[in-house]
């Protein structure tokens, strides 16, 4: 299947992640990535835990689903599932999907999971990952430091046999920078972060002294 735009009114984009904190490049690559598949909408679903990220617990989820919603102000064509954030536990893709198939706001739609580059070159390390890509078809965002050209080169050695059905799932779009790894520590030593947050969402991390804003002792995680 071949990730270019489509006809299909109903197409619907789904885009999990940990949004610790939510940050530009989330959303421009998520809605890029939606424009270009012509999907008319793009579900964002907020983990409750990260099952391959075990290191460190995220920030309270009623602070991540109210710096989501700031983030996406703005953009109607954009949604937030609390379908993991309901349900508590290790968050699985294929636990979420079965979920989310049987809500009726997504009923007919055709589901493309959007998901990085470097989870494209493990996603068969997933839980069962063959159901996945049955429910809604994977679609790879370029993420640093693959850029589309490298990433389709390391398909080959990644999934032999099979590398041209990646290649056909994976988007030509430029490379955003921006990983709320590296703005933990930027938030906590005070540097700036004009053009990596939303104001507002910068403004509820002042309000709330979230990721140790204005403690010059706190140490963040970075895992």
């Amino acid at each position: 299947m071949n990730a270019t735009a489509s006809t299909n009114p109903r197409t619907v984009v789904l885009f999990g992640g940990t949004f610790d904190p939510p940050h530009l490049a989330h959303v421009a690559q998520a809605m890029t990535a939606a424009e270009r598949l012509g999907a008319g909408e793009v579900v964002f679903i907020p983990n409750a835990s990260n099952p391959q990220k075990t290191e460190t617990a995220p920030t309270a989820a009623h602070h991540r689903l109210a710096m989501l919603e700031l983030a996406l102000d703005g953009h109607p064509r954009a949604t937030i599932s609390r379908v993991e954030l309901e349900h508590p536990g290790p968050s699985y893709t294929v636990d979420t999907l079965r979920r989310l198939v049987r809500e009726p706001f997504l009923e007919g739609a055709r589901l493309r999971l959007l998901i990085g580059a470097d989870q494209a070159l493990n996603f068969t390390t997933w839980k069962d990952w063959e159901a996945i890509e049955q429910m809604a078809e994977p679609v790879v965002m370029p993420r640093p430091p693959h850029t589309h050209d490298r990433l389709l080169a390391e398909y080959e050695a990644f999934y032999p046999g099979t590398a041209d059905r990646w290649k056909g799932r994976t988007l030509d779009m430029p490379v955003v920078e921006g990983c709320s790894t590296d703005l933990r520590p930027m938030i906590a030593a005070g540097r700036s972060l004009e053009g990596l947050l939303d104001p507002a969402v910068e403004g509820y991390v002042r309000r709330h002294r979230l990721y140790g804003w204005g403690d010059p002792t706190a140490t963040i995680e970075t895992s």
